[in-house]
């Protein structure tokens, strides 16, 4: 059984899966880990695919073929296909400057604990090897005072790339499919999470993870679909 599974839902995003594959997909087949990468069947792409799958990822196609990119829907999808202890819902836009084996070790020592990390955010498209990675970086939006205060003192949770046991996960249905595109479903599941399972959230500065920025995408952070998760988050009983 693999230690974690890596959940890696993506749309229209072959430059960031050839990164994470080079750079990430490795460590994590090493640590005894899986990767699932879930695609959109519209916005496949068979020389990707077959990339991962070489380094010993699994590919699954999703029908979906909705107009938004219905980010939770893959997800569940790859949860249902997953095998590992544990399970983390991963981004094309990130990557770890730690390694896999060090995550995995924190969350064996950890079993009552939400183990998840930072991000710093990059400001660049791309990795960019032959420059320090981290020039310049800025903080990320859930570190400013304000996301700060509605975590400390209205209860909202966050954290990157948050690990969650795979059959907890499952007993409390995944992700809300309600949430299409960009934001809020990382909020409520780990509050539902948390909320179901009595487990408690911890941050840890050893898992730092690079954000690479990435334009607007229709389809996934309109307006009209971040306001629509946030109107589903706030009036949701929490």
């Amino acid at each position: 059984m693999p230690i974690i599974s890596f959940l890696l839902p993506a749309r229209n995003r072959i430059d960031d899966l050839k990164r994470i594959c080079k750079f990430l997909l490795p460590q994590i087949i090493k640590a005894e880990c899986e990767l699932i990468l879930v695609e959109e069947t519209a916005f496949s792409d068979p020389e990707t695919s077959e990339s991962f799958r070489s380094h010993g990822a699994r590919c699954l196609l999703s029908n979906s073929m909705q107009p938004a990119f219905h980010k939770t829907l893959l997800l569940n999808q790859g949860l249902q296909q997953s095998r590992g202890e544990f399970v983390i819902p991963y981004d094309a836009d990130l990557l770890p400057l730690f390694s896999i084996e060090k995550l995995c070790s924190l969350v064996i020592a950890s079993p009552r604990l939400i183990i998840g990390g930072y991000r710093i955010m990059s400001g660049h498209h791309f990795l960019n090897v032959s420059s320090p990675v981290l020039s310049f970086p800025k903080s990320a939006p859930e570190d400013c005072s304000g996301a700060v205060y509605k975590q400390l003192m209205q209860g909202e949770r966050f954290m990157v790339c948050p690990v969650f046991k795979r059959l907890e996960l499952l007993s409390i249905g995944g992700w809300d499919e309600r949430f299409v595109g960009w934001g809020c479903e990382d909020q409520d599941i780990l509050e539902r999470y948390c909320k179901s399972t009595n487990h408690i959230c911890a941050r840890s500065r050893d898992l730092l993870y690079l954000h690479f920025d990435h334009h607007f995408q229709s389809g996934w952070n309109d307006a009209k679909l971040v306001n629509a998760n946030r109107q589903i988050y706030y009036t949701a009983s929490r």
